[in-house]
């Protein structure tokens, strides 16, 4: 899993369509109803792009990865969340969990008012193992 990706999806979203036009490079492409596992299919249509490859350890990397790819994509994201079908425009920086009492992460002002200019969101999905 890359370490950060911009997702976009929609109940009627048509990614295609964007990409067609786009110099987003996308590393998934999904449809509503597809098969994404077994015994699950996508609830949503839409791509990721690769933001950062930095590791789940380096999240400040991940975060200037995402400052610098928000500020050389400014206009082509402005133009994805005026897509038709559009539900929302994330962010998602994956970190490795930790061991300890208390797991936190911290997001410095620019990439939150980068990001919130545009109107994307910030997500953090954690990875790691369950303890037993």
């Amino acid at each position: 899993m890359p370490g950060c990706v911009l997702r976009a999806s929609g109940d009627y979203f048509q990614p295609q369509g964007f990409l067609d036009d786009s110099d987003l490079v996308p590393w998934n492409v999904f449809r509503k109803g597809e098969r994404k596992a077994e015994k699950r299919s996508w609830d949503s249509s839409g791509f990721t792009v690769v933001v950062s490859e930095a590791s789940g350890d380096d999240l400040a990397q991940q975060i200037q990865d995402a400052i610098e790819f928000l500020r050389m994509h400014k206009e082509e994201v402005a133009r994805l969340m005026r897509s038709e079908g559009l539900d929302y425009v994330q962010l998602d920086f994956g970190v490795n969990r930790k061991n300890g009492f208390l797991q936190s992460s911290y997001l410095p002002p620019e990439i939150l008012s980068l990001a919130g200019a545009l109107g994307v969101g910030v997500d953090i999905s954690i990875y790691g193992e369950d303890e037993i």
